[in-house]
């Protein structure tokens, strides 16, 4: 059974920070929730083209931080 367009509902990614804070990601057909819980929460919604430029911004940090951390072992 393949999911239809308006099957997407529900918890994406919960990402935990540390012990008192994540990262959950939501989503309902084309509304996306971020959510950072902690002790105060907040609570943003962003559009599909929001959400693919954090994505690109994410990865580059973290292909960076991949790098840096790479030179500095050597």
């Amino acid at each position: 059974m393949e999911n239809e367009p308006d099957d997407f509902i529900g918890r994406i990614a919960e990402i935990e920070l540390d012990e008192s804070a994540a990262i959950i990601i939501e989503q309902v057909d084309d509304e996306i929730t971020l959510a950072i819980a902690s002790i105060v929460g907040v609570h943003f919604q962003v559009t599909a083209d929001q959400a693919l430029e954090l994505s690109r911004a994410l990865a580059v940090a973290a292909e960076n931080a991949a790098n840096f951390r790479a030179a500095a072992d050597t």
